[in-house]
């Protein structure tokens, strides 16, 4: 019984070790998803919305890296979408059409959507995609 021991010790560091590289190699690919988002170029804004569909699908088990995932998916998102939003105002102030009567409600909604995520989800998204590296070094 003795002579088990050491062989199951061994046994559990090499499983915890494995789960833990898993777990490491999974939160580098989220880490490294965060910084595509983040670097790619802001006017691309469908390279973007595919680069933000990417990080959106990728795994995150431990609570960290379901955080950073999560807070920057909602920073990206709102950004996205209120770039849209003023993509859009810009868009139907130069056609040829008439002016659709809720530009301005439209505007102020993409410009809320924008100020939202650099006031309040980008620095969220940002402490905790810092943390999850930290944590990966």
């Amino acid at each position: 019984m003795i002579r088990l021991r050491p062989h199951l010790l061994a046994l559990g560091f090499t499983s915890a070790l494995g789960c833990a590289s898993a777990e490491a190699e999974e939160e580098r690919a989220l880490v490294a998803a965060i910084e595509s988002l983040r670097d790619a170029p802001a006017e691309d804004l469908a390279g973007r919305k595919n680069l933000l569909s990417t990080l959106e699908k990728k795994p995150a088990k431990s609570p960290e890296a379901l955080r950073a995932r999560d807070r920057c998916v909602e920073a990206y998102r709102l950004l996205l979408e209120g770039k849209e939003g003023t993509e859009g105002v810009k868009r139907a102030l130069g056609g040829p059409g008439p002016v659709p009567s809720t530009l301005l409600a439209d505007l102020a909604a993409a410009e809320e959507k924008i100020k939202k995520s650099s006031d309040e989800a980008m620095p969220a998204c940002e402490k905790a995609a810092t943390e999850l590296r930290l944590r990966r070094r």
